[in-house]
Order: C-alpha cells, then sequence, then structure tokens
C-alpha cells in the first residue's frame, strides 16, 4: 500500500510564504568536490566544509517579510534579529509535510542545501524521520528526482555531521534539542575523529537553515535559545499550532480556518484526574524570584520521620537536590539547574531536562492509572460515537499520543489489553 499526496493550496501557500522570503538571492551554483580543491562555487566554503550562503541584504529580507505578511493579512512586525520566522498551522493540516517541502522549493529556487530539523522529543523526532521515509518517493517525483539525505543525529556516529558538513547535496539533519543545548553535551566537545575539533563547528560552519518543530516545546529556555542560536543558522523558521512567541508570523492557518476549509472535524476532549497520590515525584513551582539571586519557591512531598508522605513548601535556588530535601528515592536526579524569571515564561529547568512552569505541577497523577483510565474512556466513548453517526455516514476516529516511543507497550500485550478495555466497554 502506498500513500498518495495531493496539492493542496493552503500547503503550498504556507511554503511560498516562506521561500518568498528570499526573493533576490540568485541560486547557488555548485561543480565543486570537497577533495578537489578546484571549481566553481556559489556557497560558503570553509576548511569544515560547505555551507549556505545569503546573498541578499538585511533590508531586502525585511522588505520581502512585510510582502508576504500583507499579502496573508498578518501583522507587520519588526523584530529582526536572529533572523526568526514563525508559521501557525493547526495540527493534522500536513506541518511536517509543509516544512518538508519547503526545503526542498528553498534548494531548487535559491541552492541551499543545509537543514537542520530541531524537535523536543524522541516521539517526535521518530514521528519526522518517518515522515521523511514516506514522503521520498513524492517529493523525488516533484522535485525531479533531486538527491537529498536525512538523518537522525546520533552522538555515537558523529561521521554523519561530517559528512552532512562536506556533501554538496541536500542534506537535512533531525536532532533533539537536548542533544546539544548543554556544554557537555558530546556535540560541543573536542574529537580525535574529527581532527581534535567538536561537531558543532563542522555545523556552523554550514550556516544551516534552522527548523523549529513546536517551538513552545524546544526554545522555551534561554539555555535553549541560545543553543539554537550556537547552530549560526542563516534563518530559523518555527513550525507550530501553538506558539508561545510568535515571532515574524509568516503564515497563519488557525483552527477556524482549518474547520471551515474542511481540513480538520470537530474535536471533542475529555480528562481524568486522580488526587491525593503519593507515589510519584510531585513538584509545584509556586513563584520566582531574581532579587538576591535568582530562587524559586516549590512544594513538594517530604518523607517523615513516622513515614508518612506530606507536602511542603521550600525556597530553592540553583543547585538545589530535591532527593536530599524531601528523602524520597523518587525524587533522584530533580536537580535545580536553571530558574527563569522573564514575564509569562517562569519556570525551573532540572539538570534530568524536565520542566516546571509557574503553577504548575508534574507528578501529581499516577501515570499508569491514568493512562489505563484514558484509554479505557477513549474506547467506551468511541463505540457510543460510532453507533451515534453510523446512519448519518460520519466516520469517528480516535487518537493517542505518546509520550515517547520507549513508553510503547509491545504488540501482544497492547492486544490483550485494549481487548480487555474493549470487553469492559462493551459490558457497559
Amino acid at each position: 500500500m502506498k500513500l498518495k499526496f495531493k496539492n493542496q493550496k493552503f500547503q503550498t501557500d504556507a511554503v511560498n510564504s516562506v521561500a518568498d522570503l528570499f526573493i533576490g538571492q540568485e541560486k547557488a551554483k555548485m561543480t565543486f568536490s570537497i577533495d578537489s580543491n578546484v571549481g566553481n562555487f556559489d556557497l560558503i566554503m570553509s576548511e569544515f566544509g560547505i555551507g549556505n550562503k545569503l546573498e541578499i541584504s538585511q533590508d531586502d529580507l525585511i522588505k520581502n517579510m512585510h510582502t508576504v505578511q500583507k499579502r496573508n493579512q498578518l501583522p507587520i512586525t519588526r523584530d529582526y534579529e536572529n533572523r526568526q520566522y514563525s508559521i501557525e498551522m493547526e495540527t493534522g493540516t500536513g506541518k511536517t509535510y509543509v516544512y518538508t517541502k519547503t526545503m526542498l522549493e528553498l534548494n531548487k529556487r535559491f541552492g541551499f542545501t543545509k537543514f537542520i530539523v530541531v524537535v523536543p522529543s524522541v516521539a517526535i523526532r521518530e514521528g519526522v524521520f518517518k515522515s521523511l521515509q514516506v514522503t521520498q518517493e513524492h517529493f523525488s517525483n516533484l522535485y525531479d528526482g533531486v538527491p537529498y539525505r536525512y538523518f537522525i543525529y546520533n552522538s555515537s556516529k558523529l561521521s554523519d555531521v561530517k559528512q552532512f558538513a562536506t556533501s554538496d547535496h541536500i542534506e537535512i539533519m533531525v536532532i533533539n534539542i537536548d542533544a546539544f543545548k548543554k556544554a557537555e553535551n558530546i556535540i560541543n566537545q573536542e574529537q580525535d575523529k574529527l581532527n581534535g575539533e567538536a561537531a558543532i563547528k563542522y555545523i556552523q560552519a554550514t550556516n544551516p537553515i534552522v527548523i523549529i518543530d513546536e517551538p513552545q516545546s524546544v526554545d522555551n529556555t534561554p539555555k535553549a535559545k541560545d543553543a539554537i542560536q550556537s547552530l549560526n543558522p542563516l534563518a530559523v523558521f518555527r513550525y507550530s499550532a501553538t506558539h508561545r512567541e510568535k515571532i515574524n508570523l509568516l503564515y497563519r492557518l488557525t483552527p477556524i480556518d482549518a474547520y471551515q476549509m474542511g481540513l480538520v472535524k470537530q474535536i471533542c476532549v475529555s480528562s481524568n484526574s486522580v488526587a491525593n497520590d503519593f507515589n510519584k515525584p510531585y513538584i509545584m513551582l509556586k513563584s520566582v524570584s531574581n532579587e538576591n539571586g535568582f530562587s524559586a519557591k516549590i512544594e513538594i512531598d517530604v518523607q517523615k520521620q513516622d513515614a508518612k508522605v506530606e507536602r511542603q513548601t521550600f525556597t530553592v535556588k540553583p543547585g538545589a537536590d530535591l532527593y536530599q530535601l524531601s528523602g524520597r528515592e523518587l525524587y533522584e536526579g530533580y536537580v535545580i539547574e536553571g530558574i527563569d524569571c522573564t514575564k509569562d515564561y517562569e519556570c525551573i529547568e532540572f539538570s534530568n531536562s524536565e520542566t516546571v512552569n509557574l503553577g504548575k505541577a508534574i507528578g501529581s497523577v499516577d501515570e499508569n492509572i491514568i493512562k489505563k483510565a484514558q484509554i479505557y474512556r477513549t474506547i467506551e466513548t468511541h463505540l457510543e460515537k460510532e453507533l451515534r453517526y453510523h446512519d448519518k455516514g460520519i466516520k469517528v476516529l480516535s487518537l493517542f499520543f505518546i509520550d515517547e516511543v520507549k513508553n510503547t507497550v509491545p504488540k501482544q500485550a497492547k492486544k490483550v489489553f485494549m481487548l480487555r478495555c474493549l470487553k469492559n466497554a462493551t459490558k457497559n
């Protein structure tokens, strides 16, 4: 079975909104091999590899951006720092397809060859990689068989990074933000296999175009923002349905737009909650402050001498170890690494990369109980709606979102569990 893709105007509009930003840029012509030291090329070439080169001026970029914004009836913005731009697309309208096509369109029009897709999690990373696989034949036909390579960054395969830098074909790297936002990450360390240089230098030399998938979960801390800039991007394009920061919005497809265009149907959401659960590490952020140094007020579960667990509030600073404060093994690894006091973005970040936003809590429910309840409720509701809408010719679709690939259960165990849920739902 093969998936068939059709040309949809709203997706084409989204692609053109980005590509038209570079109108005036001449297409780079490459007749150069990294091994030959001879040839003609219009891209940046250094000892580390071959990179994208921006030929038009900042004023031209601004002019083009305003033209695109006027065409799409969006606010005219003047945030020119770091060449960052936002594309807002409702969930389920082909966001990954759109930015993949955008990369190939940018190559077709302007010769750009180096692209990096930054994602917030392993689950999204695997989803992006699968999308690249599924659409490869489609895009090969659409773009006259232009060769392009895509790969997931792996710290144990730094040869992929070197190939990314030295290749004169289209290169697409998919990488987690956690893989390069810390100084101790392998990508930032000098390596003998890279002639004593760090892999990040090879990436920086390519002046890549960076695609951020779900920026509200990727560059949501100062450290993450700095990490994105450490890639030395030619430009950064942020794709999401729920932007926290709408920086230089180039295209917008809202939920109402998607619904009116028949791209998505009505969505119903139900939730379950569990109170007074003390079997998971509970952390609530009550307040943050930067007076006399950064500090935060948090609430956690504390083990008392009589073995009872009670919730207590502490004022903590960077470096505080919640395992020591709580006396509970559940908090092992929760060391406060950073405190963000920026208005509307207040949060704390732990050494294990988890974050807690102001007024929010993590670990307040037993994940296994809540997931079982959600699956049971989903099956029950799905069957009820199937009966209700069958005669009207309406198809009911129920979705399960998995936070990480490793959290998926074996196929046979999943089948047994789903059958049990189905049996219980039909009984009722």
